[in-house]
């Protein structure tokens, strides 16, 4: 009983210093380039007083990945020209990163090469072997990873007072953590669904299920660290 008192105006303490700490760690999200066409496409908008116009931001690395979500193109007719369109498809991601804001670069990186997984894949339907069943359990993948990224994106936005106070978003991690046990059995099922190819396109689409999976437990591993942190109160009220 002696302890509550302390408690309390610990307690009354850092809920008076929570706005301004938290006005304080929040990180602006990146801007579209000015001057750059594919940002003033995306959003609409030319010129300083209209970017200042737009409400409310995107999180770092948000709308680029929108630009990276291109429908392939014609379908490759063999493994070669299957290698050519992920190549012409890394090196527009490789020239997109270049212009974003360092905040973003990390995040459009991990995005970008599952895009271009998704992107093998689908461009692949069409060819020996490769039937409508992979595109769908890719497309299945890709809706499934958008949603873990959002929920990543709302964690890393989340007060640092909130998480000093009361530990990890556990209801968001454990969101991320189905998605991945689902799209984890995603791959599994387009690793069986691709046996079929030829060896050399199934060789090519291995490389982009392993950058799949490896998405997935990066994702996994960012969720149960998410869990673990524990805040103030969370220990004093174990």
């Amino acid at each position: 009983m002696k302890a509550l008192p302390l408690i309390l105006c610990l307690f009354l303490l850092l809920a008076t210093a929570a706005p301004a700490l938290a006005a304080e760690g929040k990180v602006p999200a990146a801007e579209p380039l000015r001057g750059s066409a594919k940002a003033e496409e995306a959003t609409g908008q030319k010129g300083p007083a209209q970017d200042q116009a737009r409400s409310p931001p995107d999180p770092p690395g948000e709308a680029v990945a929108e630009d990276a979500r291109e429908t392939p193109p014609k379908p490759p007719a063999d493994p070669v020209r299957l290698r050519e369109a992920i190549r012409s498809h890394d090196e527009a991601g490789d020239d997109l990163v270049r212009t974003l804001p360092a905040p973003a670069r990390e995040r459009f990186r991990h995005e970008h090469q599952v895009r271009t997984a998704v992107f093998s894949l689908l461009a692949a339907e069409n060819m020996t072997g490769i039937g409508p069943e992979v595109a769908g359990i890719a497309r299945s993948y890709n809706a499934s990873v958008s949603s873990q990224w959002r929920d990543e994106a709302a964690l890393e936005a989340r007060s640092g007072i909130m998480t000093a106070l009361f530990g990890g978003d556990h209801k968001t991690a454990e969101q991320i953590r189905l998605h991945a046990d689902e799209n984890l059995g995603n791959v599994r099922e387009l690793r069986n669904a691709i046996q079929a190819a030829d060896p050399a396109t199934r060789s090519i689409l291995l490389e982009q299920l392993d950058a799949m999976e490896e998405e997935q437990h990066r994702l996994l591993e960012r969720a149960m660290v998410e869990k673990n942190r524990r805040g103030i109160f969370g220990w004093i009220l174990g």
